[in-house]
């Protein structure tokens, strides 16, 4: 009997779970670690805090985890790439054959001054629970003034969240009669509310037609809570009354050897294609975790999950870069950012299924993650039908 090849993930978010469960166990020996017990489906954070929601948003990874893949509840301290060893907080030392780094990536808020202090006072809703129901306390206690997001740098987890809060804020307002009494305030380092230009040209409008005021080319530097005031470096000031910045990610906190896989803010260079860690045919990085030029989301661990599945299976899979993020615009209606490595974003216009495909996936994440061999062909079915390329022939 042939003896079966050890796989360590680190990590079991999306990524990492669906990569597991996604392996033959006749094959393959796997083992799953990760710092913490839970597994979070992190954009439902958005509707705990523009919505206030109390859906439970995590699950135990070991129960979202096939029988037979095994779990150790510890942080990965260091990784040897060279000598194929993962070494654990704990002290423990696990070899291995194949590496998948699943590790995400993580808000930092060192880079601006005084965004600690406005995270404290108002939350966000790209790292925490706790911080999320911190934005749903200050927008119920806002009855005037100026509510404002500003994108605090890239990168950032999720690219359409930004004014996906926005646009769910506006309605909030809307709906409580107070409207005309908040100022909605979006502030960007871009040159458009957008980065894509075909995607800013279906979202632009609708700012404009919601009243929703954005500034362009405000690179934020510094926030004075005291005299509520968010500064740029560009020197223009946004007053406010709450405040939300979107907090740009770094990568992972673990030391790696060699280090010059890692770039300057600690994401992991691998070829975009196959997910491989520059240099190592042995090593793999998904998800939020690489450097590979695609949108953090968990389409994208998705997809680059089954990709290294396959080529571990001895597959020449590779990845098209395809995007699929869900897109909120509020009252009911949605759209998706879909692109890949050949082609641009699609210009999808807004409509009341997008929104509902996008509340459907949510209500069936966790079985997407146990059961990978039920969803597959469902997903492979819809990816075929939405390439870009076809859908950038009818939405022009």
């Amino acid at each position: 009997m042939a003896t079966k090849k050890r796989v360590v993930v680190i990590g079991g978010g999306a990524g990492g779970a669906l990569l597991a469960n996604n392996l033959p166990l006749e094959e393959f020996d796997v083992t799953v670690i990760d710092r913490s017990p839970y597994h979070y489906y992190w954009p439902w954070l958005l509707y705990v805090a523009f919505k206030g929601s109390k859906r439970p948003m995590k699950k135990e990874i070991r129960e979202l985890l096939k029988p037979g893949v095994s779990f150790i509840q510890a942080g990965a301290q260091s990784v040897d790439l060279n000598n194929r060893k993962v070494v654990l907080e704990n002290g423990k030392t696990l070899e291995y054959d194949y590496l998948v780094i699943a590790t995400g990536s993580r808000p930092t808020y060192s880079q601006i001054g005084g965004h600690k202090k406005v995270v404290e006072r108002y939350g966000d809703y790209h790292s925490s629970e706790e911080n999320a129901r911190r934005v749903w306390n200050a927008i119920n206690s806002l009855k005037q003034g100026t509510f404002a997001v500003i994108v605090g740098g890239d990168p950032y987890r999720c690219p359409p969240s930004p004014l996906e809060g926005v646009f769910l804020a506006e309605e909030f307002f809307r709906a409580r009669g107070l409207r005309d009494k908040v100022k909605i305030v979006f502030a960007v380092p871009y040159p458009r509310p957008y980065p894509a230009e075909p995607m800013n040209e279906v979202v632009e409008p609708i700012l404009r037609e919601r009243g929703i005021e954005y500034i362009t080319f405000f690179t934020l530097d510094r926030i004075d809570e005291e005299k509520k005031v968010a500064v740029s470096m560009e020197g223009e000031e946004l007053k406010y009354d709450v405040l939300v910045v979107i907090p740009p990610h770094v990568g992972t906190d673990m030391k790696i050897a060699p280090e010059d896989v890692l770039t300057q803010d600690r994401f992991i260079q691998a070829d975009k294609y196959t997910n491989n860690i520059k240099g190592f045919d042995d090593a793999f990085v998904i998800g939020d975790a690489s450097a590979v030029p695609v949108a953090k989301t968990g389409v994208t661990a998705h997809l680059q999950a089954g990709v290294v599945a396959r080529r571990l299976q001895g597959e020449d899979a590779r990845n098209s870069g395809r995007t699929n993020c869900p897109f909120d615009l509020g009252y009911g209606l949605g759209t998706f950012v879909i692109s890949d490595y050949n082609n641009p974003v699609v210009k999808l216009p807004p409509s009341r299924f997008s929104h509902l495909a996008k509340i459907a996936f949510a209500a069936s994440y966790w079985d997407m993650i146990r059961y990978p061999e039920l969803w597959n062909p469902i997903f492979e079915a819809y990816f075929e039908a939405t390439e870009p390329a076809k859908l950038g022939r009818i939405y022009v």
